[in-house]
């Protein structure tokens, strides 16, 4: 990472659905953090961290705490260029397809945006960051690559989409997200993932807290 912008791509497969995804979408962002999941799963970094990306795009809508309901996230996935969840994932490499993202339940709704669910989303996003633990893991199908909320996030349209390989420490993921946010608008998401963890290791140097983030699917 210190000499190359590093990014993954998916199967070649899957890869020439990609490259016209993301193009002419809204400039809308929904932004998602640390929803109210009872105390012992509060990440009060992960919403200072959904608010600061909130602040830094236009036309934001940040659903923080009891606001960040499956309910509503799901009416408004579909509109917005950019996605961003600040949350807990919940990884079942035994069964892939239950991974989820942990909202607020409610209405009909259990509150696990799980993997087979995302599969079925019609997405317009050019971006979507998983800023949740182990979002890049899943089980490895025979012939084809790992199922799990990245490559379900592809599926549903998006181009690209940063996710992270471990439990992610909430206070550098922090400070590693609002550098990535800073660069955005200068560079393509590689590269500013870079310029991020650089930036990051300055303060927290061990590996652990900046590596774990990468970005698959289309850099530009």
């Amino acid at each position: 990472v210190e000499d190359f912008a590093l990014s993954t791509l998916p199967s070649a497969s899957v890869l020439r659905y990609l490259t016209d995804k993301g193009n002419g979408t809204s400039t809308r962002a929904l932004v998602i953090g640390n929803p109210d999941l009872g105390i012992d799963l509060n990440l009060p970094w992960a919403e200072r961290e959904a608010r600061m990306v909130g602040q830094r795009e236009r036309e934001a809508t940040v659903l923080v705490r009891g606001e960040a309901t499956e309910v509503k996230v799901k009416k408004l996935l579909d509109t917005a260029g950019l996605i961003h969840f600040a949350t807990h994932g919940d990884l079942s490499e035994s069964d892939p397809l239950s991974s989820a993202l942990l909202l607020v339940g409610g209405e009909g709704e259990d509150g696990r945006l799980e993997v087979r669910e995302v599969f079925g989303l019609d997405l317009h996003a050019r971006l979507v960051v998983l800023s949740a633990c182990e979002t890049g893991l899943g089980k490895l199908s025979r012939g084809d690559e790992v199922v799990g909320l990245q490559r379900a996030f592809l599926y549903a349209g998006t181009p690209a989409v940063v996710t992270t390989l471990w439990k992610v420490d909430d206070k550098a993921t922090f400070e590693l997200v609002r550098a990535f946010y800073t660069r955005l608008d200068s560079a393509n998401p590689a590269e500013a993932l870079r310029q991020a963890q650089l930036e990051t290791m300055r303060t927290f140097p061990h590996p652990f807290a900046w590596a774990a983030f990468g970005l698959t699917g289309v850099p530009r």
